[in-house]
C-alpha cells in the first residue's frame, strides 16, 4: 500500500500521485495508455481471485480443475507485467532517495542519471522478454501442467510490460530533458529549465557509457582476480542503489552487470527465463491477493470499529486508551500484513483520539510506532511471504510462526505503557467513566467482523482447510464481506483498493524479479560460498552469528525496506544459517525468518529511513528527531524480544509443528 513509496519522505501510503492533464495530445495519450494498462492489470487481478476461488471450490467438492493453478500464475504475470510501466508512472516503485535530496538545484541532474541507468536496464530487459516471447512461439513450447498451454499465450504479459515499462522511462526522461520536470516527483525547488544543454550532453554520455560497457567483456578485462570482480559487482550494487535507482531496476541491473562479468552465460536469455518464472510462481500467487485485502480494509470504517470495541476494555488497564494503539495494531496486523497501512489504518483514529483525552504526546507516538511494525511479523505478513519463496520454505508454517512471537512483542509494548502509567503518574489522562460489564460486551461487537475474518484467514491455514493462497482469496471476499455490512463499500472505494493492491503488487513483484536474477548472478560470482565457508572457517559460535546478522540487518534496514532487505541479503545469508550446527542448537530456517522479521521492524522505526517515522512525521508534523526518540523504548523491547527468540527458539517453532497439512501448495 504505497503511493509515493520511495523511502524518504512522508506519504499517503495509499494514494497515487496525481498531475494535472498534460498540454500535448501525445502526453494525454500516453498517460490514457498507462492508466488502460493498470485497469487491464486490475481485470487480472480480479481473474486471479476468481480462478483461486474455482480452485479451491472444486479441491473441496473433490472435482478436478485441470491446469488451476497455472492459470492462476499466468493471471498474476499478466496483472504483474502490465502494472509495471502504471506503477512508474504513479510513483509506487520504491527507492532509496537520501543522496538525491541533497542534490538541492542539482536535484534534476541525478534524476536524469536514474532515469538513463533505468533506461539501459529496461532496453536489456525489454529486449530479451521480447525475444524470448519469440523464440517460445517459434519452438513451440508448452506449459509443463497439466493445462498444457503454449507458453508464447501467456509470456506475451512479459514482452508487453517491459516494453510499456520502457516507454515509460522513456517518456519521463524526454520530460526531464525538455524542460518538464513532470517525472515521479512533484515540484520541491529544483526544476529550474537553464542548462538543459549540458544536461543533455550528460544524458548522452552516461548512456554512451552504458552502452559501451555492454559490449565490452568485463570478465576477460578483469582476468582471473576474483577479489575485483567480487568488489565491482559490490561497488555496482551500492552505486545503483545509494544514487536512487528504482530497487527493481537497480537489481536487473546489477544482476546483469553479474552475469556478464562472472559467467559466459548469456544474460538476456538467462534473465526472461528466471523472470518468468519468479512472475508466474502459484506460491506468491498470496501475495497480491493479501495486499488487496489490505487495501480493502484499509478504506472501510474498520478503526473507528476497532476503537469503539477496544476503548472500554483498554480504559481502567494501567496505560489506559494507549493500548488500544497496540491492540487495534495487533488485530489490523493480522488482516493486513503491511506495516504501514497497520500505522495509518490505526493512527487515524487513534491519534486525534488520545488528544483529545489528554494522553501525552510521547507515548501516543511511540506506541504507535513500534506496534504497527507487528503489520511484518503477525500473517498474513507480506516479508514472511516473500522470505518463504526466496528460500523455498512453507509460508503456512512461517504465518504459524510468527503469532506467539507477534502476541509477545505486543504484550511487551503493553508492559512498557503499564511501566509508563506507573513510573510518570503526573501525566496520567482521566481514565473515562466506569461502563457496565453488559455494556462493555454490547460494544465489544464492533470487534465481531474483524475478529471473524482473522479466525477465517488463519485457522483456515492452521486446521489445513486452506493453502495460504486460498486464505488470501477467502480473505479477499471477507473483507469485500465486512466492507459492504459497514455500507463502505462503493464503486469507488472497490476500484480506489483494487488499483492501490494493482500498483503495491507490481512493485512488490518486480523487486522479486529482480531479486531472482539477482540470486542466479551471485550464484556465478562464488561470493555466498566462499562466505558460508570463511565463517566455518572461523568457528563462530551459533550466538556469536545471530548477533552480528542482527547488527548487519539493522544497518541494512537504515537505508532499505524490508522486502528489499530480505531479497537483497538472503543468496548470502542462507548458507551462513542452514548448517548443521544452526540447527543443533534449536534454530530453523522457519526460526531464522522470525529472527529477520524482528530485526527488519527494528529497522522500520530507525533513522535515518524508517518507513514508518516518515509516515508518523505526515500525519503529525513533528520533527524526525522528536519521532525517532519517542520510538526508542519500542527499538529496545524488540532487541529484547531477539534475546527472548534465542533463549526460547520454541516460541516460534511449536506452533508449525502442530499444523495439520491437508491441501498441497
Amino acid at each position: 500500500m504505497t503511493g509515493e513509496a520511495e523511502v524518504h519522505q512522508p506519504v499517503d501510503v495509499s494514494e497515487p500521485v496525481s498531475r494535472p492533464p498534460r498540454p500535448t495530445a501525445l502526453g494525454r495519450g500516453l498517460d490514457r495508455l498507462y492508466g488502460a494498462a493498470g485497469a487491464v492489470a486490475a481485470v487480472f487481478m480480479v481473474l486471479l481471485l476468481g480462478l483461486i476461488l474455482a480452485q479451491m471450490a472444486t479441491r473441496w467438492l473433490g472435482v478436478t480443475f485441470p491446469g488451476g493453478t497455472s492459470y492462476a500464475g499466468y493471471a498474476m504475470a499478466w496483472a504483474s507485467f502490465l502494472a509495471l510501466g502504471y506503477a512508474l508512472d504513479r510513483g509506487a516503485h520504491i527507492r532509496v532517495s537520501l543522496m538525491l535530496l541533497k542534490l538541492g538545484r542539482w536535484r534534476r541532474w541525478g534524476e536524469v542519471w536514474c532515469f538513463c541507468i533505468a533506461l539501459a536496464v529496461a532496453v536489456f530487459f525489454a529486449r530479451y522478454a521480447v525475444s524470448a516471447n519469440r523464440w517460445s512461439f517459434e519452438l513451440g513450447d508448452v506449459s509443463q501442467g497439466r493445462d498444457a498451454t503454449p507458453l508464447w499465450i501467456p509470456q506475451l504479459a512479459m514482452s508487453a510490460g517491459a516494453v510499456l515499462l520502457l516507454v515509460v522511462i522513456v517518456d519521463h526522461l524526454v520530460r526531464l530533458l525538455s524542460g518538464s520536470h513532470a517525472g515521479v516527483e512533484p515540484d520541491e525547488g529544483w526544476t529550474s529549465d537553464r542548462g538543459l544543454g549540458p544536461l543533455r550532453l550528460f544524458a548522452a554520455a552516461v548512456v554512451g557509457v552504458v552502452a559501451a560497457i555492454g559490449f565490452t567483456d568485463l570478465g576477460d578485462l578483469l582476468g582471473g582476480a576474483v577479489a575485483a570482480k567480487a568488489a565491482l559487482f559490490l561497488f555496482v550494487l551500492f552505486l545503483l542503489l545509494g544514487t536512487g535507482v528504482w530497487v527493481g531496476l537497480a537489481l536487473l541491473g546489477v544482476a546483469w552487470v553479474g552475469m556478464e562479468v562472472f559467467t559466459p552465460r548469456p544474460a538476456g536469455d538467462a534473465m526472461a527465463t528466471v523472470v518468468w518464472a519468479a512472475s508466474s510462481s502459484w506460491t506468491l500467487t498470496a501475495l497480491p491477493l493479501f495486499i488487496w485485502m489490505g487495501e480493502i480494509l484499509y478504506r472501510t470504517r474498520l478503526s473507528e470499529d476497532m476503537f469503539r470495541g477496544l476503548a472500554p476494555w483498554m480504559t481502567r488497564l494501567p496505560g489506559g486508551l494507549l493500548h488500544t494503539n497496540i491492540v487495534g495494531c495487533t488485530i489490523f496486523a493480522a488482516v493486513s500484513g503491511s506495516s504501514a497501512a497497520t500505522l495509518t489504518t490505526v493512527g487515524k483514529m487513534s491519534i486525534p483520539e488520545l488528544r483529545r483525552r489528554g494522553y501525552p504526546e510521547f507515548m501516543t507516538i511511540g506506541t504507535l510506532a513500534g506496534a504497527a511494525t507487528l503489520g511484518l511479523m503477525v500473517p498474513p505478513s507480506l516479508v514472511l511471504i516473500v522470505y518463504g519463496v526466496t528460500i523455498n520454505e512453507s509460508i503456512s508454517k512461517l504465518f504459524m510462526a510468527g503469532i506467539f512471537p507477534g502476541l509477545v512483542l505486543a504484550l511487551l509494548f503493553m508492559g512498557y505503557a503499564a511501566a509508563w502509567h506507573f513510573v510518570r503518574p503526573d501525566q496520567r489522562a482521566e481514565p473515562d467513566p466506569p461502563m457496565p460489564l453488559g455494556q462493555k460486551l454490547w460494544t465489544a461487537r464492533y470487534l465481531i467482523p474483524v475478529t471473524a475474518l482473522i479466525v477465517a484467514v488463519i485457522g483456515s491455514m492452521y486446521l489445513g482447510y486452506a493453502t495460504p493462497t486460498e486464505a488470501a482469496a477467502l480473505g479477499v471476499v471477507g473483507a469485500l464481506i465486512l466492507a459492504a455490512v459497514q455500507r463502505s463499500l462503493t464503486v469507488a472505494t472497490f476500484a480506489d483498493a483494487l488499483m492501490g493492491a494493482v500498483r503495491t503488487s507490481a512493485m512488490v513483484m518486480f523487486i522479486l524479479m529482480g531479486a531472482a536474477f539477482l540470486s542466479l548472478s551471485m550464484g556465478f560470482t562464488g561470493l555466498p560460498r566462499a562466505l558460508a565457508g570463511w565463517i566455518a572457517a572461523q568457528d563462530f559460535s551459533v550466538f556469536a552469528l545471530i548477533a552480528a546478522l542482527m547488527v548487519f540487518y539493522i544497518i541494512v534496514g537504515c537505508f532499505l525496506d524490508g522486502i528489499s532487505s530480505v531479497v537483497l541479503t538472503m543468496a548470502v545469508v542462507e548458507p551462513m544459517v542452514n548448517v548443521p550446527a544452526f540447527r543443533e542448537a534449536g534454530f530453523d530456517m522457519i526460526w531464522f525468518g522470525i529472527f529477520v522479521v524482528v530485526v527488519v521492524e527494528m529497522a522500520q522505526i530507525t533513522p535515518p529511513i524508517g518507513f514508518n517515522l516518515f509516515v508518523l512525521q505526515g500525519m503529525t508534523r513533528h520533527s524526525m528527531g522528536y519521532i525517532a526518540r519517542t520510538a526508542l523504548p519500542m527499538f529496545a523491547l524488540m532487541v529484547l524480544m531477539v534475546g527472548i527468540l534465542v533463549l526460547i527458539p520454541e516460541l516460534a517453532t511449536w506452533l508449525p509443528e502442530q499444523m495439520r497439512t491437508r491441501p498441497a501448495g
